[in-house]
């Protein structure tokens, strides 16, 4: 688990705020990269994009009894099913 660690950031002019480099590191970004400001049920997230679509493909691996299954061609064989029995 990594430690957490707090940072302090001031709001200048136009609502821009420095991200530290550090957190810049670790968020792999460069001046002129894209961050996302995610809200939750506790507060507010910094990442970027390239970390939200990991997390993201990540979340979306199939468990269970969808593993090894492939659901968009079940979804598409029943309603080419359900349109022949209907004679569309």
């Amino acid at each position: 688990m990594t430690a957490s660690r707090a940072y302090h950031l001031k709001v200048q002019a136009q609502g821009r705020v420095v991200v530290p480099g550090d957190v810049r590191a670790d968020l792999g970004v460069q001046e002129g990269d894209d961050l996302i400001l995610l809200k939750d049920g506790t507060g507010y997230r910094l990442t970027s994009k390239r970390q939200l679509i990991d997390e993201l493909r990540g979340s979306l691996v199939k468990t269970g009894a969808a593993a090894g299954r492939d659901l968009t061609q079940e979804l598409l064989d029943d309603r080419r099913a359900e349109a022949a029995r209907k004679g569309w």
